[in-house]
Formats: structure tokens, C-alpha cells, sequence
């Protein structure tokens, strides 16, 4: 009778762990939940007949600070969840915003910001 329990019992061991290490890999089966976001912003601001195109701006992604651009506009942000976000430009003078779905792989956003003041 106890020879018949121990063989239960190390094939119920046996099976969980199996089934532990098929549902534990279910990330890699169902693939990447994460993309990578290439944000560019497009200044609107013009001074006179010069459009000014050096400034940095402060992305924000769902209300949170990311990081800042280059002096180009440029941002790369890795491992952004998949689904809809929400991105925001801010800068000394413009703003603007863009929402966008995510998808896994590279995801281009552009952000079209705004004069926030009135320029004399």
C-alpha cells in the first residue's frame, strides 16, 4: 500500500512540474508585451520668419516625466508597455500632445507642440 502512495505521489510531482514549466514559458509563447517608442517633436514655434527647431523638451507618458529629447526633438524609449498611452511635449514656451496605441516592436510618435505665450 505505501508503494502504491510514494508512486502517486512522485507522478503528481512529476506532472505539476511539468505543467510549472509549460505555463511558466507562456510570456515567451505569446510574445513581446513591450515596444520601443521613437518620439520626435515638431516645434510650431516661429519667431519672425525663423522657425527656432533647437530646444529640448521634458516627455511625459501617462503623467509621469520619461526623460528629455536632444536639441532635434528626438527620444527613444524602450520597453513601453503595449496599449494606449498618452505622450506630452513640454518645453520653456510650447506644449503639446499626442495619444497613441503602443505595439511591440518600434512605434514612431510625433508630437506637434505649440507657443504656449504670445511672442510680441
Amino acid at each position: 500500500m505505501k508503494k502504491n502512495n510514494i508512486k502517486k505521489f512522485i507522478l503528481i510531482v512529476i506532472v505539476l512540474a511539468f505543467l510549472a514549466l509549460v505555463t511558466g514559458g507562456c510570456s515567451s509563447i505569446i510574445g513581446e508585451q513591450t515596444g520601443i517608442v521613437k518620439i520626435h517633436v515638431i516645434s510650431g514655434m516661429i519667431l519672425g520668419k525663423i522657425m527656432i527647431l533647437d530646444h529640448t523638451y521634458d516627455i511625459h507618458m501617462d503623467g509621469f516625466y520619461i526623460d528629455t529629447t536632444d536639441e532635434w526633438g528626438y527620444l527613444v524609449i524602450p520597453e513601453v508597455p503595449v496599449g494606449w498611452h498618452n505622450f506630452e511635449a513640454f518645453s520653456t514656451y510650447e506644449y503639446g500632445s499626442k495619444g497613441q496605441s503602443i505595439k511591440p516592436g518600434l512605434n514612431d510618435v510625433t508630437i506637434y507642440a505649440y507657443p504656449t505665450i504670445a511672442i510680441p
